[in-house]
């Protein structure tokens, strides 16, 4: 029976080893990674005036999406199409409008291509994943990197056309889930707030941000664009609806949660059991080839 046993916990003990040791090294480059089937959809909503200060204030909803293109994606790039629609919140409406929306519920809609590093999430060249004629946009877009750090990040705006610091600002708890808080403020004279239509823009985003993940589990923005020689032409306040951040907090925890048990308990187990194990087999080894026959 020694003769057996001794060998097997030899093996055992070995594996768990080697595999605690890639957990360490190996897994957190594979798994922390942007996954190429996202295919998403943010619900956002708030109020807006549209025109001049005269114009009420509205209430509207905002649909932005996020889709990857896996085919022209890589191993370490991943390539987005994403758009934003912003409509006025009448005739129950549940999903963007198309321009010739009989009620005129349409307040704007874009769209955008990028392509972003699957791990830092910044923004990379367009070279062979885009089109040549794509404008080459640069920081953050639609998350943080994993592990996301107490400190600015660049993070891009269309508006402006290119990317503004976000500053971190605290902590905050979203249903027990802490995140971390940044500040986004873009200002820009003299840009297209309409299209062909020049003026002054500004708007303040809040992010709140998963760190471990880097996921946006909520966002906060106020605009105000100004037509020259027109004056206000609009001011909007949106951010992810109650129902969105729940299901942002809830993907969140069960992501970290998969993280965790790849990165951190598989390497306890296999360093303690595999190492009790490796241990115990080579002492029984030991012992039998002291025993005499």
């Amino acid at each position: 029976m020694r003769k057996i046993l001794a060998p097997v916990l030899v093996g055992i003990g070995a594996f768990l080893v080697v595999a605690a040791v890639l957990a360490q090294t190996w897994v957190p480059g594979q798994v922390e990674r942007t996954p190429l089937d996202t295919d998403s959809t943010t619900h956002l909503s708030g109020e807006a005036r549209v025109g001049g200060p005269k114009e009420p204030v509205g209430p509207v909803l905002a649909y932005s999406i996020n889709r990857a293109d896996s085919e022209a994606s890589d191993d370490e790039v991943i390539v987005w199409a994403t758009s934003l629609c912003v409509v006025r919140d009448e005739g129950g409406i549940d999903g963007c409008v198309s321009a010739d929306d009989p009620q005129g519920r349409l307040i704007s809609a874009e769209a955008e291509a990028f392509a972003t590093d699957r791990h830092t999430a910044l923004t990379v060249a367009n070279d062979g994943y885009l089109p040549a004629d794509a404008p080459q946009q640069e920081g953050l877009q639609n998350k943080w990197p994993f592990g996301a750090q107490r400190q600015t990040y660049p993070v891009w705006d269309g508006v402006v056309g290119a990317a503004v610091d976000a500053t971190y600002e605290g902590t905050e708890e979203f249903d027990g889930l802490e995140t971390y808080h940044y500040r986004a403020e873009a200002t820009a004279d003299g840009v297209d707030v309409l299209e062909g239509v020049p003026g002054d823009y500004a708007q303040t985003t809040d992010y709140f941000i998963e760190p471990r993940t880097g996921a946006i589990i909520k966002q906060v923005v106020h605009q105000e664009r100004s037509a020259d020689g027109v004056g206000e032409i609009l001011v909007l306040d949106l951010a992810f609806t109650d129902d969105q951040v729940q299901t942002n907090v809830d993907e969140a925890r069960d992501n970290i949660s998969r993280l965790r048990l790849l990165e951190t308990i598989v390497p306890v187990v296999g360093y303690v059991v595999g190492g009790v194990a490796l241990l115990g087999g080579l002492a029984l080894l030991v012992v039998r080839r002291r025993t005499p026959a």
